[in-house]
């Protein structure tokens, strides 16, 4: 009977935090432990509404409420060694598959502590925002740059060793985590994440650096005049640090013909007791490849046709982009228990308990790569490489016009107990947009009501 009970439970999967987790900082609401069986659940969950006000120079954002997360997660452990973590989310209305990972970990003599871990969940090297939770953060949405050029989670396998004086996280990860893709196949990725850092009683500090190497594998077929070609497409985007409208036409790109993508990074964090600043640098280069001869033969079948493969390969060029990003964050504990670092996961811990306190953030966002000398033209929406307008033999143009941003955000937190709080968050963007060329400016007030248990 006790068995069946255990099963119902976890069945449920409500999930909270564990120790060794990449959620939430509150302790387990619910444990089920069985002591004879060395056996161990936890169950809880989060919820989050947010409501937004927007004003915008041209283009509207849609101003409102949504429940922009609500999490059905759970955990089990067995023994000193191994876990087993869960997490589904149901936001926006929708059922998505979380972090879902086992894993191993033990001590050595030194204290040091090896794990290894298996499953679907954040990339090493995505970003430090994105190791952190966002039931932890201390703002309402994480730096726009850790979303447009931070990789995300996906299904791979990890070693990670941590002391009080080093950090270091690796892992080889597949680039869809159900391999359904269109074309191709399933790519391949390889990051990393390595900090050295001081882990004390009062306050704690890291600095490090992250890097991440992806070939892209799945793209469409395309075919013309009977010959056929792998196209490979890569995306990017962020929405203006918000959740009630996530609409990423300000801030997007997207990049035909990529073949590998590189993310270099750099980051930095202190806190004590009542103060934390925190930053991140990242710089993302996408390479391109294509069989441009057999295009370029598929393109002779026209009336105009073409001189010379140099003629078409003119007309149609590629182009190695480069991306940069990066954020600095700061925070204030007016009253409240002290922060916290999480060893494990190398990040700051979120609020604990009843506690006051005020945030600033500045974030940089660069998805724009333009080349000197081309011009765009509003009305066709198209650079030309010429410096004027042409129709023929084409545009030849190498730019990338995914937008500009500057983000300057205030916020103020309170903690009602370690399971609800409440968040307020103003937020002014600055944009840089070829494409949207009346958009320069967009105020935001956000607030949030989150629970968790």
């Amino acid at each position: 009977m006790k068995s069946y009970k255990y099963i119902i439970m976890s069945a449920l999967a409500a999930f909270t935090l564990s120790a060794t987790a990449q959620d939430f900082d509150t302790d387990p609401t619910l444990n089920i432990d069985n002591k004879e069986k060395q056996v161990k659940f936890t169950v809880g969950a989060r919820f989050m509404a947010d409501a937004a006000y927007y004003h915008t120079d041209f283009t509207p954002l849609q101003s409102g409420a949504s429940i922009t997360d609500a999490r059905i997660r759970t955990s089990m452990s067995y023994g000193e060694n191994w876990y087993f973590y869960a997490d589904f989310g149901f936001g926006g209305g929708k059922f998505s598959q979380k972090n879902i990972f086992l894993q191993y970990a033990t001590k050595d003599a030194n204290d040091g502590v090896h794990a290894i871990k298996v499953g679907y969940y954040n990339d090493p090297a995505g970003s430090m925002a994105r190791q952190t939770s966002l039931g932890s953060y201390h703002f309402i949405s994480r730096a726009g740059m850790s979303n447009a050029i931070g990789a995300g989670r996906a299904l791979g396998v990890t070693y990670k060793y941590s002391t009080n004086n080093l950090f270091l996280y690796q892992g080889v990860f597949t680039e869809n985590q159900y391999n359904k893709i269109e074309a191709g196949f399933n790519g391949a990725t390889l990051a990393g994440r390595w900090l050295y850092r001081s882990v004390g009683d009062d306050a704690n500090w890291h600095a490090g650096v992250s890097a991440r190497w992806a070939h892209l594998g799945g793209g469409e077929t395309v075919t013309t005049k009977g010959s056929s070609v792998l196209k490979k497409t890569f995306s990017m985007g962020q929405s203006l640090e918000t959740y009630v409208d996530e609409d990423e036409q300000f801030l997007s790109c997207d990049l035909p013909w990529a073949n590998n993508v590189t993310d270099l990074g750099a980051e930095a964090l202190y806190h004590n007791d009542n103060f934390f600043v925190r930053a991140e640098y990242k710089h993302r280069i996408v390479t391109k490849k294509r069989d441009s001869y057999k295009i370029f033969i598929a393109s002779q079948d026209n009336i105009d046709g073409w001189g010379g493969i140099e003629w078409w390969e003119n007309a149609n060029k590629l182009k190695t982009n480069h991306f940069n990003g990066a954020y600095v964050e700061a925070g204030y504990k007016i009253f409240g228990n002290p922060y916290k670092y999480d060893k494990h996961n190398a990040v700051l811990g979120g609020l604990d308990g009843k506690a006051l306190e005020v945030v600033a953030r500045f974030n940089y966002t660069a998805l724009n790569n333009k080349t000197e000398g081309e011009y765009f033209n509003a009305g066709r929406g198209h650079y030309y490489a010429a410096g004027w307008m042409e129709d023929w033999p084409g545009t030849g143009a190498t730019s990338v016009g995914g937008g500009d941003v500057y983000s300057t955000t205030l916020g103020v937190n309170y903690s009602f107990n370690k399971y609800a709080q409440v968040m307020l968050n103003y937020t002014w963007h600055k944009l840089e947009k070829d494409f949207l060329p009346y958009d320069k400016n967009f105020h935001q007030v956000q607030a949030r009501v989150q629970f968790t248990f």
